[in-house]
């Protein structure tokens, strides 16, 4: 008679603790101080290179990155008419060079030809489009090197890759991938670097951190679903989040999501918020 109360009693608790949860407590996260936040973001990313101060992705816009202590910089990689992986952000040439047209429709030595840095100011006259393995030499030894990876495919990848083991180093090269497809991929041909997830939209999260990424990177207008922030850390990989200018209106509002990695145009800026914020300042 003891136990079959004891047991009914057992019941009746685990029913009102049960259904005091229901429905399921939604997921939530504290939000970061942001002096302390600012201390613990260990990746500077500049957003093709020093972009506010340099013509973006040449190899003058790299060279201040690491001038200005940016622990990676950014480029986007495609593919010549010939087959040689080049840095470009459009598709098209005419915005960031005296080219136009389709990028890639054009071979490598016909892209080599043109002006990339008039555009931005007369002084970068000289500035070329540079090759992928250009950016990889110049980068080795100092700075990280993060590739937007603009196209798919088996070819591509094992081109990326074979360019990364020949002229860079793979232990400092963070590989943008796309898919999960293209995560896996270069899981196999490039083991030693690091991932990070460009997830396409929120609800591909968890998809990308089972394929092995080890960064997230979340746009700040999808930041208001106060729920995604809380599944990368779940997942157990970093945050990334996208700045554009490194001023401190900008960063305070990224800092309260703790993220490990923030990008920004000028770098430069970036450095010096995140110094004046953890001071205190």
């Amino acid at each position: 008679m003891l136990f079959a109360r004891l047991n009914r009693a057992y019941v009746f608790f685990c029913w009102f603790i049960l259904g005091s949860m229901w429905p399921p407590p939604a997921v939530t996260w504290a939000a970061e101080k942001p002096s302390v936040a600012a201390t613990k973001v260990s990746q500077i990313v500049a957003h093709r290179g020093a972009a506010t101060t340099h013509p973006e992705n040449t190899l003058a816009a790299f060279r201040e990155a690491i001038r200005v202590g940016a622990t990676a910089t950014e480029c986007d990689v495609r593919t010549s008419k010939d087959g040689k992986l080049f840095l470009l952000h459009d598709s098209t040439l005419d915005r960031t060079s005296n080219g136009k047209g389709i990028a890639t429709q054009l071979p490598l030595a016909e892209l080599k030809k043109l002006d990339a840095g008039t555009w931005f100011n007369p002084r970068y006259r000289q500035e070329r489009i540079p090759t992928l393995a250009e950016a990889l030499g110049l980068c080795r030894g100092k700075i990280d090197l993060l590739l937007d990876l603009k196209e798919q495919g088996q070819g591509y990848a094992e081109q990326v890759a074979g360019e990364v083991r020949r002229f860079g180093d793979p232990r400092k090269t963070i590989v943008g991938v796309r898919s999960v497809e293209q995560a896996r991929l270069f899981r196999r041909l490039l083991p030693e670097a690091r991932q990070l997830g460009l997830v396409p939209n929120p609800e591909s999260i968890d998809s990308f951190a089972k394929a092995g990424v080890e960064m997230i990177r979340l746009w700040p207008r999808w930041l208001d679903d106060k729920t995604l922030v809380p599944r990368v850390k779940k997942a157990q990989v970093k945050l990334h989040l996208n700045g554009t200018t490194g001023l401190s209106d900008e960063v305070q509002k990224l800092l309260p999501y703790g993220p490990d990695s923030i990008s920004a145009d000028d770098p430069n800026q970036l450095i010096r918020t995140l110094k004046k914020i953890a001071s205190g300042g």
